[in-house]
């Protein structure tokens, strides 16, 4: 199976019918509150990106057997470091679409940085790729979201050849994200070279339509 000009553009017509209006909101609520010196705002994004994308955070988080106690560990937790993270988001701040091998760079550090930011209160310091990716995106719409269907489908459309790795992985990388990031790199080509409207968001949604057929 390879990339599909007809699929995209039914992935596309579906993202405008089923999921737009939500994503705006998001981005809008990202907009609105883009620091992360207020709790407030920290709680907002936190728990509608964390619950509204199913990212799973709250499960690597022991509870404190209160309702919500995971994620308020997180908030607490982010706003208690929250020069660091605003460091990162910083750097995020300055990229936007079309995609280059250089920003994606840029993105997989950064993602690196979030990920490391946040393992101390996970269980086992496991990494909240996926979380940190959404969380990100929301951010900045030019970080590519990680999930297991979106890996699922895109190693299925490509497998991986020497030329897709276009950088050197960052020191505070997390591996698994910046070997997806690499592959879909090849999406983003594929969907340009075909004259179709691209952006990471839309990529995002084709990647779920291909792994409903898997």
């Amino acid at each position: 199976m390879m990339f599909s000009a007809r699929d995209y553009s039914n992935a596309v017509a579906d993202y405008d019918h089923a999921c737009r209006a939500t994503d705006e909101t998001l981005y809008n609520l990202c907009q609105q509150h883009p620091d992360h010196r207020v709790l407030a705002s920290i709680n907002a994004k936190l728990w509608i990106i964390g619950r509204t994308y199913a990212t799973g955070i709250e499960r690597k988080i022991p509870s404190r057997n209160t309702q919500g106690s995971s994620l308020s560990q997180l908030s607490a937790h982010v706003l208690a470091h929250r020069r660091s993270v605003e460091s990162v988001f910083r750097r995020l701040a300055r990229i936007s679409e079309p995609l280059t091998p250089e920003k994606l760079r840029n993105i997989v550090d950064a993602h690196g940085r979030f990920v490391r930011l946040l393992q101390p209160i996970l269980r086992g310091k496991q990494s909240p790729r996926s979380f940190a990716s959404k969380y990100m995106h929301f951010h900045c719409p030019a970080v590519p979201l990680y999930d297991t269907y979106a890996v699922k489908a895109l190693r299925h459309l490509y497998r991986w050849q020497d030329h897709f790795e276009i950088f050197d992985l960052p020191v505070e990388a997390d591996e698994e994200y910046g070997w997806y990031v690499m592959r879909f790199w090849q999406l983003y080509l594929d969907a340009k070279r075909l004259r179709r409207p691209v952006a990471v968001k839309l990529l995002d949604h084709y990647l779920l339509s291909v792994a409903e057929d898997l």
